[in-house]
């Protein structure tokens, strides 16, 4: 964070010190993590209230507190009438100070993976501060914006949301110079309702663009057209998997592991691009980063360069080879119906033997049996051997693909069928593990890795 002191806070929040001035190192909001010499802000919500919390936050060091009634406590406070709101505030003026340049990605499927690739490339410029794991709500994303220093040239932030309005309200703190869509799909539709509720909510990204600032956004979506109609004022940068547009990628290849080599195309210039991580779908998502970061000035052989050196991030789409029989695809950080038939397409191009791993699908609201079933037909298309299914959602899928007895309640039981049957299969097997966070299912890669690893090095 900037080097601040407890007058800048009031200043940002417009409201008094209870207390004497002192400088501060940063705005902690969980009491776990609390440090000598940070502010602690308590946040409250339906289960759960941080003002119960804050005599642990003092006695840890805190040098004041950020409060919705002042508190017993002997130590500096802040009171404010909403302390998630006063949050945002924080967390936009320090955006406003370092003020480096900022791209926005939302997106159902894949915007953590774009993340990656921007930072990736843009690190050949200057600084960059990316967001960390999953901190792209209203929460999430303040506390990534108080992570900026001076020292910082730019900034990739991803925006996420489960309802309307979410988005709109983070992406008016980051303000940011480019701002995209990567896709629309079936996730989160409790809080959206249909799928033209989820991109009613990712649009509302381009809500904090400048005059001037750049749109990105995918035209092979359906939802083209009701975007377009609302940048009327904007730049617009289009990709396509399907046809030319400003962005598009030829001579699509994958290597034995799934990673794509292809021409970036960008208008009338292209560039060899090599990546490091598995699946076609990750063709899009660095079309994407490029169209993000080529407003910035980045050279289209700078996008090929950090591509080539993006990071894995672990549970998005980490193929292990645990040894000469098994391949493990780790697509375990979440899931929904487009990222799981991704993950199929992926499974469907292995040599061998071929499992799909299959947890829960959350937040599909009422139609989500469905979408079980769909996924569980698009595996049996593409020719998956084998289909076992973990949670109680999953069981459409199983049973669409009618093998009985692979179903399970329990990961251990799971495990052990999984593991007589690689026992019982000659030749080479690829599972692909596929889940929502609430599955779980990174635990049974966790557990299939060291099962199997016979002294053998993994990948």
């Amino acid at each position: 964070m900037i080097n601040a002191d407890l007058n800048w806070i009031a200043k940002v929040l417009d409201c008094e010190l209870l207390g004497d001035n002192t400088p501060f190192s940063t705005i902690e909001t969980d009491t776990r993590k609390i440090e000598s010499g940070q502010v602690f802000l308590a946040l409250k919500g339906p289960n759960f209230d941080g003002h119960k919390f804050a005599d642990v936050a003092a006695e840890k060091g805190a040098v004041a507190l950020i409060v919705e009634q002042k508190l017993a406590l002997d130590i500096p406070q802040f009171v404010v009438e909403n302390t998630r709101l006063a949050l945002g505030e924080l967390g936009r003026a320090v955006k406003a100070q370092v003020a480096p340049k900022t791209v926005a990605i939302t997106g159902s499927v894949g915007k953590t993976t774009v993340k990656e690739m921007a930072a990736a490339i843009l690190s050949q410029l200057g600084s960059v501060l990316a967001t960390k794991g999953n901190f792209n709500n209203d929460i999430g994303v303040p506390l990534t914006l108080l992570r900026l220093e001076e020292h910082h040239q730019y900034a990739v932030v991803e925006l996420g949301a489960n309802h309307i309005g979410e988005i709109g309200y983070t992406t008016d703190l980051v303000k940011p110079d480019v701002a995209g869509i990567a896709n629309v799909a079936e996730a989160h539709l409790e809080g959206f309702g249909d799928l033209f509720g989820v991109a009613r909510a990712k649009g509302e990204i381009f809500q904090g663009l400048p005059q001037g600032g750049t749109a990105v956004v995918n035209a092979d979506s359906e939802f083209i057209d009701y975007w377009l109609a609302r940048l009327t004022d904007k730049n617009v940068t289009q990709f396509s998997m399907l046809s030319q547009k400003d962005i598009w990628a030829e001579e699509i290849e994958l290597d034995e592991l799934g990673r794509a080599r292809f021409e970036l195309c960008y208008k009338s210039d292209k560039v060899a691009v090599s990546l490091p991580v598995s699946g076609q779908h990750n063709v899009a998502n660095a079309m994407v980063a490029a169209a993000l970061v080529l407003p910035l000035g980045v050279s289209l052989q700078q996008v090929a360069s950090g591509l080539a050196k993006m990071p894995q991030v672990k549970g998005r789409v980490n193929v292990i080879e645990v040894n000469s029989q098994l391949t493990l695809v780790d697509d375990t950080y979440n899931a929904n119906v487009r990222s799981v038939k991704a993950a199929i397409d992926l499974l469907a191009n292995s040599s061998g033997y071929t499992i799909l791993a299959l947890g829960d699908m959350a937040e599909l609201g009422e139609d989500a049996r469905i979408y079980h079933q769909e996924v569980g037909e698009y595996a049996k298309q593409q020719g998956i051997d084998k289909l076992y299914s973990l949670g109680v959602l999953s069981q459409s899928a199983s049973d669409v693909y009618k093998q009985p007895g692979l179903h399970f309640s329990t990961r251990e039981k799971l495990l052990t069928e999984l593991q007589n049957e690689l026992s019982a299969v000659n030749g080479k097997v690829t599972i692909l593990v596929k889940g929502s966070r609430s599955s779980r299912m990174e635990l049974l890669v966790e557990e299939l890795e060291k099962n199997n690893n016979k002294g053998e090095q993994s990948c």
